[in-house]
């Protein structure tokens, strides 16, 4: 007698399902019996490896939650906080990161759901792309160790490097409704974060730190009474402000609760990347900004236009009156662009630019190698020469590290990102995030020609996310969908949420 169709899908799915959590099983086994063979020698390692078994049954349970606390730990939190916590770590030695745990965590369950999701022909080609790219980075973290570079510093670079793939990750959360609202409210929240940090910092008079990614760093060049510039997290700053804004002009929310947050965030990233009085990050968070005004409907880009006129004659009047110095600070820092001729940041950028160009000449294809190094100094400056592998100008620092090809694969995926038109039937919601990516990206693309924002830790997983963002539309729920979604029947094999 056949067997009711019922009873075949139902052993099918029981066999998938089980081939599915069986590998998951057998690396459950492996790391615990590799965790309690090292236990004995070291006990960190079993702490370590707890926590690592608990993130990766996070990233499969909630994986918008994983990715969140990825981008709070890099975005946010110090990184000498995160090596203090790290495993095998310590004062310029920085071992296994939290955040690291998370990021592979986090791969490991996309690279199991992206098999089965519907992807369109430019999601597949720039997954595929992203792919190489960190196939390549790998190739790089054991060219740089086969150099004899130090170890430490190749596994910084990896590690920053290698955070872009919070693209692979991001891509299964976006491309379905009730995950994507939540990464988007979990993004407004890690802004709101970073933006409270960020005047914490300032207003706490937060020493300047070791790693040079906290704090407020003492004077301001081509200023007469400049007490200090905000450091800790001044390549995020503008990244939320483009998003917030993007949000409250294209995202028709209706909810006051969500729109005071955004208001919020959007007002203490702004007031943080003021008194970074970096010119580099205000044009980016500026380029940002018109970019999405630019995109923008006709009537709404005029009403904006007039209430952020409004908003600036009244946020200057009350920042004259609070607080005259910091406005006049900042008058004398935008006034000195004009005077990049006796700008000795201007100086140097070149001439460390003049060392990273020669070694690009060196390997054009292949690269240095993380953990690669040059020796330079200042001389005009009385500074003396020193081994760096640091490089003001993000392009020419990828290009050395990873290789020119490489390189421009990265490059170009960001430039092809900033073009999409608005796509038919797309929520609201969705048109404001890849706009708000979108000019983020562009304002990045930006500031990357004097800041490097390759090679931060803080700003490389927010890369990624942008990339996914821009390149990821959703639609409006046709009547059918829409009761198929709130009966929960469009779930697939993989939790998405």
């Amino acid at each position: 007698m056949t067997e009711p169709a019922s009873a075949v899908t139902a052993a099918g799915e029981r066999s998938r399902s089980l081939l599915f959590w069986l590998p998951l099983f057998a690396l459950a086994l492996a790391l615990a019996g590799g965790a309690a063979a090292a236990a004995a020698n070291q006990p960190k390692l079993l702490l370590g490896g707890a926590v690592a078994l608990c993130v990766l049954a996070l990233a499969f349970r909630m994986p918008v939650a994983n990715l969140a606390l990825l981008l709070f730990l890099t975005a946010v939190v110090p990184f000498q906080v995160l090596n203090r916590f790290s495993i095998g770590g310590g004062l310029n030695s920085p071992g296994l990161l939290f955040s690291d745990v998370f990021l592979l965590a986090g791969l490991v369950w996309a690279a199991l759901a992206l098999p089965s999701l519907p992807l369109d022909r430019r999601r597949y080609l720039y997954s595929l792309a992203m792919f190489l790219f960190l196939a390549l980075v790998a190739i790089q973290v054991v060219h740089g160790l086969h150099a004899g570079y130090l170890r430490s510093t190749v596994g910084q670079e990896g590690r920053v490097l290698l955070g872009l793939g919070t693209f692979l990750i991001a891509l299964p959360l976006l491309a379905h409704a009730p995950s994507r609202r939540r990464l988007l409210g979990a993004l407004s929240v890690v802004a709101l974060a970073l933006g409270a940090w960020g005047m914490l910092q300032w207003l706490g008079h937060y020493s300047f730190g070791a790693a040079g990614d906290v704090g407020v760093r003492a004077g301001v060049r081509l200023t007469s009474g400049g007490s200090g510039q905000l450091q800790g997290g001044e390549f995020g700053f503008p990244v939320a402000i483009v998003f917030c804004f993007a949000a409250l002009t294209l995202g028709e929310i209706r909810s006051w609760l969500w729109r005071s947050l955004l208001i919020a965030a959007l007002a203490l990233n702004i007031a943080s990347c003021l008194v970074t009085f970096e010119r580099s990050f205000w044009l980016d968070a500026v380029a940002g900004v018109a970019f999405v005004l630019a995109l923008a409907p006709g009537g709404k880009r005029l009403r904006v236009l007039a209430a952020l006129t409004a908003v600036a004659v009244i946020g200057l009047g009350a920042l004259s009156a609070v607080s005259p110095q910091t406005l006049t600070t900042a008058q004398q820092r935008l006034n000195s662009i004009g005077a990049y001729q006796s700008d000795d940041a201007v100086r140097y950028r070149v001439v460390e630019s003049g060392f990273v160009y020669h070694r690009i000449r060196a390997h054009p294809l292949e690269g240095s190698g993380l953990g690669a190094t040059i020796f330079w100094g200042q001389p005009w400056a009385r500074v003396p020469p020193k081994t760096r592998n640091y490089s003001h100008d993000g392009y020419l620092w990828l290009a050395w590290k990873v290789g020119l090809p490489a390189a421009a694969l990265l490059v170009l995926l960001l430039a092809l990102s900033l073009f999409g038109r608005k796509a038919l039937n797309e929520e609201p919601l969705s048109l404001a995030a890849r706009r708000g990516a979108q000019g983020a990206i562009l304002g990045l693309l930006v500031a990357t020609i004097t800041f490097p924002s390759f090679s931060q830790l803080s700003i490389a997983p927010v890369i990624g996310l942008l990339l996914a963002l821009a390149v990821s539309p959703s639609f409006r729920a046709q009547p059918a969908e829409s009761r198929r979604l709130r009966s929960g029947e469009s779930r697939g094999a993989l939790q998405v949420g």
